[in-house]
């Protein structure tokens, strides 16, 4: 892809800011989305922004999901557990984006997140609450709500780390640092199932890998500082900065 060199500037810095947004709470997408949908030409420039989109997550998953483990804020198994049903969703979330325009599925996400931010503003405790020290029992009815998230995250991805805050934190009971941890760990496990689908249908929708990877350069690099962030800022700035976050995101899958 033949790009005037400002716009390469553009996409690695739009990266730097997702990997920093996306780690802290989530919808770096808003940033990485709309550039890469200026950057893609072609009458199918969506939905190939939708899976080049991918390649910045993975880069930014691997960087922080290393970074939270170093800083000891989880453990592996605490996220083997929720990573299984949303991968698995994935899987047909994904198979559901190369076949099916986006446009019904993102004003529908942005109504449930509007819906869902009462509940941050309600229960403001569980949000703050001190660091979780042992795996919270997962009960049996959340199985069936990641797996419907992973069907999310492999059709748009954008804004997936809004409701896995809100089930880690809200459904399993962990506070707010240690869901962060595990929801870029999973996320990992999500991005990886969708490429996958991406890849075997490579000839319907394309990935561009030059501006993907410069992209996910800056998500990797934006990932570290997000981490760093993360395990300094108390949790009253994270929680304030993921409301203001949702309804920025919400608002903007519901206008357009």
């Amino acid at each position: 892809m033949d790009l005037e060199w400002y716009l390469y500037v553009i996409v690695f810095a739009s990266g730097i800011v997702c990997g920093i947004i996306n780690t802290l709470a989530g919808g770096g997408s808003l940033i990485t989305l709309p550039v890469l949908m200026t950057v893609i030409s072609g009458e199918n420039a969506a939905a190939e922004a939708n899976v080049t989109n991918r390649l910045g997550f993975l880069f930014q998953s691997i960087v922080a999901s290393a970074r939270f483990k170093k800083k000891r804020t989880f453990e592996w198994s605490w996220g083997m557990r929720p990573a299984i049903p949303l991968t698995l969703g994935t899987l047909i979330g994904a198979w559901i984006a190369v076949h099916v325009p986006n446009d019904i599925i993102r004003q529908a996400t942005g109504a449930v997140l509007i819906f869902m931010l009462p509940v941050i503003f309600l229960q403001p405790e569980k949000w703050l609450k001190n660091k979780v020290t042992a795996m919270p029992e997962i009960k049996w009815w959340l199985y069936p709500v990641y797996f419907a998230v992973g069907i999310y995250a492999g059709f748009l991805q954008a804004g997936i780390g809004y409701f896995l805050l809100i089930l880690l934190v809200l459904g399993t009971g962990y506070d707010l640092l240690t869901a962060n941890s595990i929801k870029v760990f999973v996320v990992l496990f999500t991005t990886v199932a969708s490429l996958v689908v991406f890849f075997i249908y490579s000839g319907k929708v394309k990935i561009h890998y030059d501006v993907g990877i410069l992209q996910a350069a800056g998500q990797a690099a934006g990932a570290w500082l997000g981490v760093k962030f993360a395990t300094t800022w108390k949790p009253q700035i994270i929680r304030w900065l993921l409301i203001a976050l949702i309804t920025a995101f919400a608002v903007k899958l519901l206008a357009f």
